[in-house]
């Protein structure tokens, strides 16, 4: 669901074509996806559970946009994976978000706040399998 209101920039033509919007749906979608392409971050622990009762498929970062005045807020929630750095991953989390959003809109972000909402480990269905793979070999073995 994209929020309805805009953000309005000027263009960077010299001449007066019309006036150009984004959403700020749009804006948290670029964000959320710069910051789903950094290595370690996994998903946001909402929409990861939300996607599961839901069957919504996606990055699972969540970002969510704020304008006050000609400034522009962002936050991002997400999960990281066990063993990578924390700041290291949300200070590239915060780098990456600023650059796509200039690229692609010529509009600069003021702010970039990352939440990590939780460290997840490797998956148990990775466990389970591995662990079933022994006894079998075992079993054929014997």
């Amino acid at each position: 669901m994209s929020n309805k209101q805009t953000v309005s920039f000027e263009s960077l033509s010299k001449q007066y074509l019309g006036e150009i919007n984004i959403t700020m749906g749009v804006l948290e979608d670029i964000a959320a996806k710069a910051a789903s392409e950094i290595d370690g971050v996994l998903s946001s622990s909402q929409k990861k559970e939300a996607g599961k009762f839901l069957r919504i498929q996606g990055s699972g970062v969540n970002a969510k946009m704020r304008q006050i005045e000609d400034r522009i807020t962002i936050d991002i929630n997400v999960r990281i994976a066990y063993g990578k750095t924390v700041p290291i991953i949300a200070a590239a989390i915060q780098e990456r978000v600023k650059e796509q959003i200039l690229y692609m809109t010529d509009l600069v972000v003021s702010q970039v706040n990352v939440h990590v909402q939780a460290i997840d480990t490797e998956p148990q269905t990775q466990i389970g399998s591995s662990v079933e793979h022994k006894e079998n070999e075992l079993e054929i073995g014997e």
